[in-house]
């Protein structure tokens, strides 16, 4: 067959069809996946892994079943047109029909039972022959780009199995006998039957592993010096799951169907799910072999990807690295393991309460249905925007055991800082809240580099469509700052949040004092805020400010104690507590303008905010609020009301704007007795404390208890 004939062969239409059939054969597979994983969030990653490997896998089935179904139709086809060509041949010989009257008969004629003088209406069926028959002079085209596409890709794996092959046989020896010893415990505790050979290689930043049939792992002979003994045995105990559970053949193979459907997105987002619930099932094994490992794994992560970063090298895709996956979000599931399984067990009672719940509901919408549309018309207009200062989060003490180095603690920390921050921006993404962060500089650089790790956080929240804000590099009190090392603080500030921003082309629009403190006098504050202005920034007004800040050290005092029966009553005291300060604000909204304003509301990227974040943005859901970015929220007109407070002290927008009236402030709702006795009582070691406001004469007003 030369070349013209097999472009025009049914081959290439077969396959041509093939191809544009998977266009949409995929996309319903990754839809039906996506469902899926949404239903089975709770359960084991494992479980999700292995849909995710069906759905790929049905993926590349149903193509090829398309294909062999084309073919077969195409030759019945062939027969069928052959066999009426002979029977009209026949029929034309023995009715003596003169050769200008003999029709010519190709294959691509329609059934003799067409060949008529009637003409055919214009009908869906006549628009559907005519795609079909001319979509065909197209398809070689299409056939020969993704022959072209899959030659590129297959050029790319080739490469990739060539540098693995490099890094398996140069520069490799075996480590030294202990390390050799403690790989051979492993093995046995893990219950790996293969033989796996275990070697320290001078060309790799990271441990892999390498094949299937005869696995080899392979961990950078750096790294037995860089991270600790514990850590390093997390790590190999990750890479021999992975080879107990053959993932290197999965990868393998999912590498293939990466080839020959390049060209489709959401075949390589199944494959990126693939890979992800692949670690997550991996790092869950982990945690159940060897236990009490969570803060040794985690941080062994960590410092894997500070590694990596740090070379700057990256591992090709058909090898199965340790580090892989979202390294933030699997060491968030790593630290929270327990909270994840209390999700599951809790699973079928959720439901139950979920289709009770549904069933009252509409029982009473049934039977009250005036009430429920007057309800409804009265809440609909609640605006609210959620701004949080100061991100990422502040790292909290954890109860370690007594052996655990500083180092590793305070790394450990700010693993649990970081998870929180995750977990907060997931939940965000849940309930649709387009938060704004306000960046503390200090905590994600020492003056002279930011942090790796904190940096690639704050691109996550940026990336997740959060904005960024700034408030002051150190989150000082303008009160107690001289006015020029205030502003230098914020433009510090300034140049942080920019070179994250820009990355995106993003622009950096709002400030938030810290503490709610606008300084000692009218003079500062107005020379600031038009420095503010002419840096094309807008000062942030909180309509609802609040004392979260000290339930969260309560919350987490009681966390350091291990004592979940008063965590729980903190937070179920928490949600209270905001729901009375929705109250109070609420009435100062309706007294003062005689409509619900649009609010903004001040929160901290706390522990507690995150544990009981679907409490307390439910709650203010069902208060009937929407909730909007703070540009909407800001253009409200009565943010135009003016006020002249200053002092010592941090207050609400509310209370201003009474206070410039001359009005009197209504008695605030105060923190539980639990919270209070939990401050009263408090030492340094629990937690890092707000840093309180300075000494000065009070104001004419005296305001409330200074907060956040």
């Amino acid at each position: 067959m030369n070349g013209g004939n097999f472009i025009n062969s049914k081959i290439v239409e077969n396959l041509g069809w093939t191809l544009l059939h998977s266009i949409w054969q995929i996309a319903l597979i990754a839809f039906i996946l996506f469902v899926l994983l949404k239903v089975f969030r709770a359960f084991s990653a494992n479980i999700r892994y292995v849909i995710s490997v069906f759905a790929l896998g049905m993926a590349c089935a149903l193509s090829v079943i398309t294909f062999v179904q084309l073919a077969v139709n195409s030759s019945a086809n062939d027969l069928q047109i052959k066999k009426l060509n002979s029977d009209y041949t026949k029929k034309i010989n023995k009715e003596y029909l003169s050769a200008k009257d003999f029709p010519v008969i190709s294959k691509n004629d329609k059934p003799i039972v067409e060949l008529t003088d009637e003409k055919t209406s214009i009908s869906i069926e006549n628009l559907r022959n005519l795609f079909s028959e001319n979509l065909p002079a197209v398809l070689p085209v299409l056939v020969g780009l993704w022959f072209l596409g899959v030659m590129l890709f297959a050029l790319r794996l080739i490469g990739g199995v060539w540098q693995i092959h490099k890094f398996k046989t140069c520069e490799v020896s075996a480590p030294n006998n202990e390390w050799l010893e403690k790989f051979a415990v492993l093995c046995k505790k893990l219950e790996i039957t293969q033989t796996v050979k275990f070697l320290q290689s001078n060309l790799i930043e990271t441990p892999v592993v390498i094949g299937w049939l005869m696995p080899v792992i392979l961990v950078p002979a750096s790294v037995f010096l860089q991270i600790s003994p514990q850590q390093l045995e997390t790590i190999i105990a990750h890479e021999l799951i992975h080879i107990r559970r053959y993932d290197a053949l999965v990868n393998l193979a999912q590498s293939f169907i990466e080839i020959l459907f390049f060209y489709h997105p959401c075949a390589w987002w199944i494959s990126s799910v693939i890979r992800a619930e692949r670690e997550f099932a991996a790092d869950e094994a982990v945690l159940e072999i060897l236990e009490n490992s969570h803060i040794f794994y985690a941080s062994a992560l960590a410092n894997l990807e500070e590694i990596r970063q740090t070379a700057k090298i990256t591992e090709p895709p058909v090898l199965v690295a340790a580090n892989g996956g979202n390294l933030m979000q699997r060491i968030t599931k790593i630290l929270q393991k327990n909270t994840e399984r209390k999700r599951v067990n809790s699973a079928w009672s959720a439901m139950l309460a979920l289709a009770l719940l549904s069933a009252v509901l509409l029982t009473v919408f049934l039977f009250n249905t005036d009430s429920f549309v007057n309800a409804q018309t009265k809440m609909k207009d609640k605006k609210i925007a959620v701004g949080f200062v100061s991100i990422p989060a502040n790292s909290s003490p954890l109860n370690l055991p007594e052996k655990v180095d500083l180092g590793t603690r305070k790394k450990a920390e700010r693993l649990m800082a970081d998870a929180t921050m995750m977990q907060l921006m997931n939940r965000l993404a849940t309930h649709k809240v387009p938060a704004i962060g306000f960046l503390q500089g200090s905590k994600i650089s020492d003056n002279e580099k930011l942090s790796t790790l904190e940096l690639k956080l704050l691109r996550s929240w940026r990336d997740e469509g959060f904005e960024i804000g700034i408030g002051n590099y150190n989150h000082v009190w303008f009160y107690d700052t001289l006015y020029d090392e205030y502003v230098a603080g914020v433009e510090k500030n300034e140049v942080v949040a920019k070179e994250i921003l820009a990355e995106k082309n993003l622009p950096l629009r709002y400030f938030s004092y810290p503490y709610l403190n606008t300084g000692k006098n009218a003079e500062e504050r107005n020379r600031f805020e038009a420095w503010l202005a002419s840096r094309g920034l807008t000062p942030v007004k909180y309509t609802i400010d609040n004392q979260e800040w000290m339930y969260s050290f309560a919350y987490n005092a009681a966390k350091l104690n291990r004592d979940d029966a008063a965590a729980d009553k903190i937070r179920a005291e928490f949600i209270e507590y905001m729901s009375k300060m929705f109250d109070y604000y609420e009435a100062y909204s309706q007294e003062m303008f005689g409509r619900d304003i649009a609010q903004t509301m001040v929160l901290t990227p706390s522990r507690l905010v995150a544990d009981s974040f679907d409490d307390l943005f439910g709650m203010i859901e069902k208060r009937g609020y929407k909730f909007v970015s703070m540009e909407e929220a800001l253009s409200d007109p009565a943010n135009q009301t003016p006020e002249n407070f200053y002092g010592k002290a941090g207050i609400s927008w509310f209370e201003r704007w009474r206070m410039a009236q001359g009005g009197k402030l209504l008695d605030e709702p105060q923190v539980s007795s639990t919270v209070e006795d939990a401050w009263k009582n408090r030492n340094d070691k629990i937690a890092v404390k707000p840093p309180q406001p300075p000494s000065a004469p009070q104001p004419p007003l005296p305001p409330p208890v200074p907060k956040l």
